[in-house]
């Protein structure tokens, strides 16, 4: 499916974030609108809504070219009133999607964060970051920099349904892996886990084993959220590849963007549990496999 691409301009570069939800963010950057990796689960569908576009049917075919968004941040950044606070990029789509190769934005944006002195995070699922080592491994040294490469499943399959135009999530590792090697500051996000599809015992236990082998520890997790304009999109997976979760998910999600409070709550022990027995072993020794358990919604 053809994506078109059209170039807007801006009058800054950088937005303020004021949510409860990211205290340690103040600040966010995002060089496209849209993304051609057309994840199921994309909560930035939304953003289309405010240029008139259709969030299900746009969003990956409509991306939005910010093309004067390295002279905006230069802008930004001189400003008197700059107090150099860390600047989030990739919260809304990939910075690294493949338009990225042609208008070089993300990079060019690197480049004067650096010389601005400015800090950074980055967040990506491509394998394009890869050509930009350089850079970040020198914003690294003189502000700041970390990278976070989102990765959800191990399984090829999956991923695939889930995120079908995204590089496979072993391209992904190897990219993790040589980053760290060349003095990236580069970690494995797993963000967002979806309920009954990749929130499997053996599931985070080998994604996580995976990245410790990888040389990169885990940056985050994050439990799906629902929200409205990604509501069809996702339930016309479901539909189509996990029918069963269906009614599961209309009830967990009917009222509220996140899932329950007490699934939330017994994820994250889950999760830390599982980074406790591995993280101390590189090498890990063989281990016995859990039995498989799966996490109830609580429904």
């Amino acid at each position: 499916m053809s994506t078109r691409y059209i170039e807007i301009t801006v009058k800054t570069a950088l937005n303020r974030v004021q949510s409860a939800a990211y205290p340690g963010m103040k600040w966010s950057l995002n060089p496209y609108r849209g993304c051609k990796h057309d994840c199921v689960y994309c909560y930035a569908r939304y953003t289309h809504e405010f240029l008139e576009q259709d969030p299900t049917a746009d969003f990956s075919r409509t991306v939005f070219v910010k093309r004067n968004l390295v002279q905006a941040l230069r802008a930004d950044l001189r400003r008197p009133s700059w107090k150099r606070e860390k600047v989030c990029i990739g919260t809304a789509t990939d910075p690294y999607q493949p338009i990225e190769g042609r208008y070089r934005l993300t990079r060019d944006a690197l480049h004067v964060l650096r010389d601005q002195l400015t800090p950074a995070s980055l967040v990506t699922k491509n394998t394009m970051a890869l050509r930009d080592a350089d850079i970040m491994a020198s914003l690294a040294r003189v502000a700041g920099f970390t990278l976070a490469m989102t990765i959800i499943t191990l399984d090829e399959a999956l991923a695939r349904q889930l995120e079908p135009d995204a590089p496979t999530p072993m391209q992904r590792l190897r990219v993790v892996r040589e980053l760290t090697q060349v003095g990236v500051p580069v970690s494995v996000a797993i963000a967002p886990i979806l309920p009954g599809v990749t929130d499997r015992e053996e599931q985070l236990r080998d994604l996580i084993q995976a990245a410790y082998d990888h040389g990169a520890d885990v940056a985050f997790h994050q439990t799906f959220r629902m929200y409205a304009a990604t509501r069809s999109h996702f339930f016309r997976y479901l539909a189509e590849r996990q029918p069963h979760l269906v009614a599961a998910y209309r009830r967990a999600y009917a009222s509220a963007q996140d899932a329950p409070a007490e699934y939330r709550l017994r994820l994250a022990r889950r999760i830390e549990r599982i980074r406790r027995e591995l993280a101390p072993r590189r090498p890990p020794p063989v281990m016995l496999s859990p039995e498989p358990v799966q996490l109830s919604l609580g429904l």
